[in-house]
């Protein structure tokens, strides 16, 4: 069983790491930590590994919860925090979910969140593609990725190659 995300954040602001990483922390290198935690949990769905995408889950987890407001246009912070509500309640079916297909069906309701995160804060980074499957069932199940290869986290190996770039972030 995994502690709850609220006891790690407790830690965190005790021991002042969040204080410190606040004051080096901008929006860029907030959603680079972002990027490259969704990918890391996507690639574990990709290649079937359960155990690396919950860990990575929720680590990206925890970097939402720590995201400091300071790092989000005052204008939009009504935004960022109905997004992260729904970002973290994904990370934390991806590190709850009981089996590689639970998490599949959460990975799809993160990066549908992550999409619209994007679209409405921007890509600060490199270039990321979004992909989607036909054989996803729903017309809303989409991915991220960092390059415009297709590497389909909804299917494993059995379908991999299942999908399309339907825009490029």
């Amino acid at each position: 069983m995994r502690k709850p995300v609220t006891l790690i954040l407790a830690a965190l602001l005790l021991s002042g790491i969040s204080v410190v990483q606040a004051q080096n922390d901008d929006f860029a290198t907030r959603f680079e930590r972002m990027i490259d935690q969704y990918m890391n949990a996507k690639d574990g769905l990709v290649h079937n590994r359960s155990d690396l995408s919950a860990a990575w889950a929720e680590r990206l987890e925890t970097t939402f919860c720590t995201a400091p407001d300071a790092v989000f246009p005052e204008d939009k912070l009504p935004l960022w925090h109905e997004l992260r509500s729904g970002l973290v309640q994904a990370t934390g079916d991806i590190v709850d979910a009981e089996n590689i297909v639970e998490q599949r069906k959460a990975m799809a309701s993160l990066s549908a969140t992550m999409l619209d995160f994007i679209e409405h804060f921007g890509n600060p980074g490199d270039k990321l593609y979004a992909f989607h499957c036909p054989h996803n069932g729903d017309d809303g199940v989409v991915w991220l990725s960092r390059t415009s290869r297709v590497a389909n986290p909804y299917h494993g190996p059995e379908m991999i190659d299942c999908g399309e770039v339907i825009a490029e972030l």
